[in-house]
């Protein structure tokens, strides 16, 4: 009857055990053939050990190495996860076992030596604690296979770089627990031996949930400082994908440059920063003749010229915009009214060679006004005294041509 409670309690024990390691390794379908055949070969080593009477230091030992080989096939290889659930069954089968062999050495007022592997001796007691302690273990493993426990479990598992730390406390447990066996061999009905065997297995299991408990808390803040970072990543891209937006529907379609909006946003923030710059605004010269004699297609063609042109006597400092159909504005770094001029000269200068040359069927030039950073407090005045003085030069050239 005993052999046949104790299988049963070593199957109930089996199958939460894989259970929880199943869970651990978040397999979507459970091998649940696999418990069957795991209990028949465990049983049969137990069986097998009793038979030779292992010391229980041995027998424990060899069944650990079997139940890890058994939980890493069953988790298809996850060495990690099979080595933790492989530990917590260890240690708290061990645990239980121990206390249930302490417990009822006292009640029955018998020496630790009766419940060792000894199976032969006619005074053997060991059946009754051992069918409580898989019982008991199996319980825990039920509570451990809650998705509290596991969550936890498993978010240690996401961070390798904290596993040496609670893999040497389950370790020392457990060796520590193996030492503890070594009472089993003393004749010696002494209460303090079983009293510390219980102390020893309540020790273990704390330090086990401390051990657990405080590479939890490490982890938690690996996996804030992770979720921060991913936030701040996340809002870093929203932020340039929203930037990026909000400049590509500033873009002028013809000539692909920044429209009169974003320009003076640009105005703004230099100014505010006290950026020396000056501000060139450029009105092309006949732009709605040319429309009107040669087409809207024609116009097109000597704006795109215009901006080709400009350009090329830009540097990478430099920002063009397209302030209306024929109005640009130049924006150029670091540099006074009378650098602003030359450059605004030269331009002109290749506009009216390409009419000489032949690539245009009439003459190609600009209005222009210029304006330094320093003498504006805001950018709308700034605009506007550039803009005032390239209608100044636009007058000139009309009453020069009459």
């Amino acid at each position: 009857m005993i052999l046949l409670l104790t299988a049963a309690a070593y199957y109930y024990f089996n199958w939460q055990y894989f259970l929880m390691a199943g869970k651990l390794r978040q397999m979507p379908v459970l091998r649940v053939w696999f418990v069957p055949i795991s209990f028949a070969v465990n049983y049969l080593f137990f069986i097998f050990c009793s038979i030779l009477e292992f010391p229980l230091i041995v027998n424990w030992f060899l069944f650990a190495f079997l139940l890890f080989f058994e939980t890493l096939f069953y988790s298809k290889g996850a060495g990690r996860c099979a080595l933790f659930s492989t530990l917590i069954g260890i240690i708290y089968g061990l645990a239980v076992n121990i206390f249930c062999r302490s417990i009822i050495a006292i009640l029955l007022n018998q020496p630790l030596q009766c419940f060792d592997n000894r199976t032969s001796s006619v005074g053997n007691l060991k059946g009754i604690p051992v069918l409580l302690g898989f019982v008991l273990a199996g319980a825990i493993m039920q509570v451990f296979k809650r998705p509290a426990f596991i969550d936890r479990l498993r978010l240690i598992l996401r961070y390798p770089r904290h596993h040496a730390f609670l893999l040497e406390m389950m370790a020392g447990l457990f060796f520590y627990l193996f030492l503890n066996l070594l009472l089993y061999s003393t004749p010696l009905n002494d209460l303090l031996l079983k009293v510390w065997s219980i102390k020893s297995c309540l020790f273990s299991v704390i330090g086990f949930y401390i051990a657990i408990r405080y590479a939890v808390r490490i982890c938690e803040l690996d996996d804030y400082r992770e979720k921060n970072l991913r936030i701040e990543q996340e809002l870093k891209e929203q932020k340039w994908e929203e930037e990026y937006l909000r400049r590509q529907a500033a873009i002028d379609s013809l000539t692909g440059l920044y429209d009169r909006q974003y320009a003076e946003e640009t105005l703004s923030a230099l100014m505010s920063q006290n950026t020396r710059f000056s501000l060139c605004f450029l009105d092309l010269d006949g732009l709605k003749n040319v429309n009107d004699q040669y087409g809207h297609e024609e116009g097109d063609r000597y704006i795109l010229k215009a901006v080709r042109e400009i350009h090329s006597v830009c540097r990478s400092s430099d920002s063009l915009f397209r302030y209306g159909g024929d109005e640009f504005l130049l924006l150029l770094a670091d540099m006074g009214a009378e650098g602003a001029k030359v450059k605004a000269e030269a331009v002109n200068g290749r506009l009216h060679g390409l009419a000489e040359e032949g690539s245009f069927s009439y003459q190609l030039s600009f209005s222009y006004g210029v304006a330094e950073s320093g003498e504006y407090s805001d950018c709308g005045a700034m605009i506007h005294a550039a803009d005032h003085r390239m209608y100044e030069q636009k007058r000139q050239k009309c009453l020069a041509r009459d």
